[in-house]
């Protein structure tokens, strides 16, 4: 059994899953980690009829159709996963949850806070778990990250974090509020899970067109500082992120989702403490195998452990971390930063 569904967690594999959409994403990183964390597709749909047949051919759903209401109504689903154009999402996970059905939805839920708010509340109304796809919660960089930092007796209080997010622009159109509505937001909310709640932010922003350049400096209400760097620029084609936390008694860096550093100060009492090696580091990293298929992205990047964890939350009834009251929390977080550098949410 893979091990993100071991561990004493019982996943019901007679699930009968939709898939709403088969675009670029749906098609190179959902429809694969639904297979690998032990899903089945039952029916899948999209806006023509003739694409949804060739996808249920692809991935062996029973039915494709062109009216996700009518895959809905007819094939008695115990759960759906929406990966559509993100204006739609709000609208298309209202029709799932009014329809019975558990939703697993790509970010962003909603374009702003009221969109999340009111999705937010149709899932407590319904009773349906909501997932919202904050996969770099799951990657597992961040998951060590998280591990070692919330070692306070080694690692000491948090006092400070940096995060880091830089890639090239995926349209001449990109904006300041479109980039981080649409990309930067996966860091947005990762720093919340991490951190908590943000008491203070501050902005600036060096944009020139398509060309997104932003700085946020941030007091999270527990006291520790942070600032986040982001960039969409075509020099930034080398795709680059990283995230450094200080620690009273270490610092851990978790660079480009391959690679996790903590360092350890640990004074054994030399005098002077150059004379002896009281200093560790220790480096953990993903092996590099041609065996994964095209795998290792997938787990790297946090899409496989993102549907493990909601087939989990499906079979034990419970809530997931990132769910869609959770989200709102994000989207506000989100706005705020927007804020900062004179934009609103997209909605």
């Amino acid at each position: 059994m893979n091990n993100l569904l071991a561990g004493g967690s019982s996943v019901d594999h007679d699930l009968r899953l939709g898939c709403i959409g088969s675009g670029r994403h749906a098609e190179a990183n959902l429809y694969p980690s639904i297979a690998i964390a032990g899903g089945r597709v039952a029916s899948i749909s999209t806006r023509n009829q003739a694409t949804a047949e060739a996808a249920a051919r692809r991935h062996g759903a029973e039915r494709g159709h062109h009216d996700h209401r009518v895959m809905l109504a007819e094939d008695h689903l115990d759960a759906v996963f929406v990966s559509v154009d993100p204006g739609d999402h709000a609208r298309i996970v209202e029709d799932c949850l009014r329809a019975g059905v558990h939703v697993f939805v790509e970010k962003p839920l909603g374009l702003g806070p009221v969109d999340a708010r009111r999705i937010a509340d149709i899932a407590d109304e319904t009773g349906r778990t909501v997932m919202v796809a904050f996969m770099k919660r799951f990657a597992p960089a961040y998951l060590r990250t998280q591990q070692l930092i919330s070692d306070v007796a080694t690692f000491g209080d948090v006092m400070s974090m940096a995060a880091t997010f830089r890639f090239a622009p995926w349209t001449d159109t990109l904006r300041p509020d479109s980039f981080l509505t649409f990309a930067a937001i996966h860091i947005v909310d990762l720093v919340r899970h991490l951190f908590g709640e943000v008491a203070e932010v501050s902005g600036y922003d060096n944009s020139v067109g398509a060309d997104i350049n932003l700085a946020f400096a941030l007091r999270f209400a527990t006291g520790v500082v942070g600032t986040l760097s982001f960039a969409a620029v075509e020099s930034w084609a080398r795709e680059h992120e990283e995230l450094v936390v200080t620690g009273r008694r270490g610092f851990v860096v978790a660079s480009d989702l391959q690679r996790v550093s903590v360092h350890h100060h640990r004074p054994t009492g030399h005098v002077p403490r150059w004379s002896a090696l009281d200093e560790q580091t220790v480096v953990s990293e993903t092996i590099a195998s041609t065996g994964s298929g095209g795998q290792r992205d997938l787990y790297q990047r946090g899409f496989v452990g993102e549907v493990a964890e909601f087939l989990r939350c499906i079979s034990e009834n419970r809530r997931p971390s990132c769910s869609a009251r959770d989200n709102v929390a994000t989207m506000e977080l989100t706005a705020r930063l927007l804020a900062a550098i004179g934009h609103s949410p997209l909605a």
